[in-house]
């Protein structure tokens, strides 16, 4: 009884709410009734403090009262892992834990997808073995790691080829296919398709070959003359996709030192429905690839397989010249930072750190890393500028760079030394005054600098890359090009330019369906040997009765927030929980949960209807269980809390309390406020007993420890919820509780004896 005695000493050490009278001076008080014996100090009632000072721990009175129902506790992992107090305190109470954060996907998945369990195994090692462990959750709109998700799907950017494209395009771009472009064998199957290109409005060319006889140029279109220099190796190279697979293709030469592809290396092309590059160059056909005349072609062989349809994207249709003088010339002296550290650069700000590493670049060797500090709020805080550049005034240029970052990001570029310094004038284009957002995946920006003029006080410009406003991030860097534009030559005219690819509705679907299932395989496959209930979809309703992702999606998104809905239709639900079946183990408990459910009805009536829904497109119940967090104030009463009991209970499902509280709307309550509080913790545990049938009674978690402050820094910060003060004290809503638990007022059973028993005279 000692841990006991504990508490109670605490208890009477903080409760300044109830009379606290000794049971020895209430004896002195009673006298000596009239026609009675001495009053013994058994016939004496404890105050409410002596009374809860005497309960029995929670989890005791739940195994006695309602038996096959856990009571659990949500909690902060870092309190009860860091503080042993806290953690006596809830192992002797709960037989059940809910981590508040640790599990969700924001704290388990990094900006590049992998998994960290290092606070999850170190809770389950400090956890009883004998306490359940509640998964908390597998899919939420909030708390999640957005910025890789987004960068699953977001678009593609191929940058400009590193050469010249030499090929004369007009013919295909104008859709006549003049200007040395040939049709032949079936002329009328090839033609321009508007909008099948790559990029969103691009072009390419259709090839049909509807009747095709089985041989390679039974659909052929040749290319026009391209002027080469014999002896220079040249590449080839294009994307294209098919609308069924299974088709082949050939590209044949004239010209070339391999004018067969049959005879070496890569002779054929497999299209897929999805776009996918063919390259024809030395390494890729797997011999030499030189030009042996002062002009190549190459012809498109399409009809080897009969009614196919393929689609060659004109935008990325190139020849290069390998061996040819550099077409433009990069004013930035180590712009890929290829000399493996930052010469000609200049970490102005460091933030956290600027260096130059071999882990992450585009092509080559290294990238710039720029890490803001974990207080960095301004653009400034992290700044990395060119030596000092002597530009001609007057002149046009264009920077260039490849850009990425750990998260969500921000940046801009600013250019001291020139008139039109700060990026504020939307260089961009983007309508965000000269800011650039950044993900996990390279992307390209690229900006014109017109007409660039000096201050007075200049005679030459630095370009800055300021990436500190937001803290904590890491940014990567490559490829930064400044080139001086010249004017148009013929070689140059048609030179493809940085291609960007939306992914389609039906790739973003398939990429968010696999990101949902990694997720979710992953996480059971560690964790679950512990962990055997799961709240596999949570807060799917909105409190305007909409499905979230599915029937809306807020115009503001934050940085945490991920919308499945959005990609996966309806079905993310039925998605979730089948993969949750898939990769869980037998017998375990899978439920959706919602808040809000026992003012709202309606609410509650949509979360049943979508639970149904998913039942159904299962094909068999999946749905184990229904959740209601139950955050509730002193206003709530009986009436609400039957009447979701019993909605709930209609379902047939396993019905559980998943985050209990109830708000005082005070962190400085009355004496009155924590009556009432007690009332309503004890109103919600019967009406749960009365109301669900024992089968379906799962269990009743609360939703956090005590009313201290270092529990509430982000969820209630000004109240005081819970069972237990700030010191560890029980509170009247302690009582209230657990005499909801045994259906009954438990502090009538002590009496002056008790008190005393527990608290001996000094030297008994």
């Amino acid at each position: 009884m000692k841990d006991m005695k504990r508490y109670k000493i605490i208890l009477i050490a903080v409760v300044g709410a109830w009379a606290l009278t000794g049971c020895d001076d209430e004896k002195m008080e009673w006298g000596k009734p009239d026609g009675h014996g001495d009053v013994n100090i058994s016939d004496i009632p404890l105050n409410i403090a002596e009374q809860i000072a005497n309960y029995n721990f929670i989890k005791n009175y739940a195994a006695e009262y309602m038996p096959g129902v856990t009571i659990g506790l949500g909690l902060d992992a870092a309190l009860y892992l860091g503080d042993s107090d806290y953690k006596q305190v809830a192992d002797d109470n709960f037989r059940l834990f809910t981590m508040g954060n640790e599990m969700k996907h924001s704290s388990v998945v990094g900006g590049n997808g992998a998994f960290n369990f290092t606070t999850i195994d170190r809770f389950f090692d400090a956890v009883p073995a004998d306490a359940p462990i509640y998964g908390h959750n597998f899919i939420w709109h909030s708390q999640q790691r957005a910025s890789y998700l987004n960068g699953l799907i977001a678009p593609e950017t191929l940058p400009a080829p590193g050469g010249a494209n030499l090929l004369d395009k007009s013919g295909l771009e104008s859709g006549d296919f003049s200007g040395g472009w040939g049709r032949y064998n079936n002329a009328s199957g090839i033609s321009v398709a508007e909008g099948e290109g790559m990029e969103t409005g691009a072009n390419a060319i259709r090839f049909d070959t509807s009747g095709g006889s089985g041989d390679e140029w039974a659909t052929q279109l040749h290319s026009p003359d391209v002027i080469a220099t014999e002896g220079h190796q040249y590449e080839i190279s294009f994307y294209i996709r098919a609308e069924a697979d299974g088709g082949e293709i050939r590209i044949s030469f004239s010209g070339m030192s391999n004018g067969y592809p049959w005879v070496n290396g890569a002779k054929f092309a497999y299209p897929t429905t999805g776009w996918t590059r063919v390259v024809y160059n030395t390494t890729t056909i797997g011999s030499d690839f030189t030009a042996t005349a002062a002009q190549i072609t190459f012809n498109f062989d399409m009809g080897q397989t009969a009614d196919m349809i393929y689609y060659v994207d004109i935008n990325t249709l190139q020849v290069i010249d390998l061996d040819a003088e550099p077409a433009v010339v990069n004013l930035i002296a180590n712009g890929g930072f290829e000399d493996g550290d930052l010469t000609g650069w200049n970490a102005a700000n460091p933030g956290a750190g600027i260096t130059v590493v071999d882990t992450e670049k585009t092509e080559g060797g290294y990238a710039a890393q720029l890490i803001a500090g974990a207080t960095s709020a301004n653009e400034w805080d992290v700044q990395l500028q060119t030596d000092a550049l002597a530009l001609t005034a007057g002149s046009d240029y264009t920077l260039s760079f490849q850009i990425k970052s750990d998260v969500a990001g921000r940046g801009r570029i600013s250019f001291p030394g020139f008139d039109n310094e700060w990026p504020w004038m939307d260089w961009t284009g983007s309508g965000a005054s000269g800011y650039f957002e950044t993900s996990s995946g390279w992307m390209q920006v690229s900006v014109d600098l017109s007409n660039v003029t000096y201050k007075p006080e200049s005679s030459s410009v630095k370009i800055s890359f300021d990436l500190g406003k937001l803290p904590g991030v890491t940014y990567y860097i490559d490829d930064v090009m400044l080139v001086e534009k010249a004017p148009a030559t013929r070689a140059s005219i048609t030179r493809a330019g940085p291609i960007i690819i939306e992914k389609s509705d039906e790739e973003k679907t398939a990429i968010i369906t696999g990101a949902m299932e990694a997720w979710i395989k992953g996480m059971l496959e560690h964790c679950k040997d512990r962990v055997k209930m799961w709240d596999v979809l949570n807060e799917p309703v909105s409190d305007d009765l909409k499905l979230r992702g599915v029937d809306f999606v807020p115009g503001t998104v934050g940085d945490q927030e991920f919308y499945w809905g959005q990609y996966m239709g309806k079905e993310y639900g039925v998605k979730a929980f089948r993969f949750a079946r898939q990769y869980s183990n037998q017998g375990d408990l899978l439920f959706i949960n919602d808040y809000g459910l026992e003012t709202s009805p309606g609410k509650l009536a949509k979360l049943i209807e979508y639970m149904n829904y998913i039942d159904e497109q299962n094909g068999s119940p999946i749905v184990d269980g229904i959740g209601t967090q139950m955050h509730v104030a002193l206003s709530i009463t009986r009436e609400q809390i039957d009447a979701m009991f019993r909605t709930m209970a209609a379902t047939g499902k396993l019905v559980r309390v998943t985050e209990l509280d109830v708000r005082v709307e005070t962190t400085n309550p009355t004496a009155a406020q924590l009556e009432q509080q007690a009332k309503v913790y004890r109103m919600i545990v019967e009406s749960f007993k009365e109301n669900i049938p024992v089968a379906q009674q799962s269990g009743i978690t609360l939703w956090t420890l005590t009313d201290n402050a270092r529990e509430h820094e982000y969820w209630l910060s000004d109240d005081a919820p819970n069972l237990f003060d700030a010191n560890y004290g029980r509170k009247y809503a302690y009582k209230g509780f657990c005499d909801g638990i045994a259906g009954r007022d438990i502090g009538l059973d002590f009496t002056g004896d008790d008190w005393k028993d527990a608290y001996p005279a000094e030297g008994d």
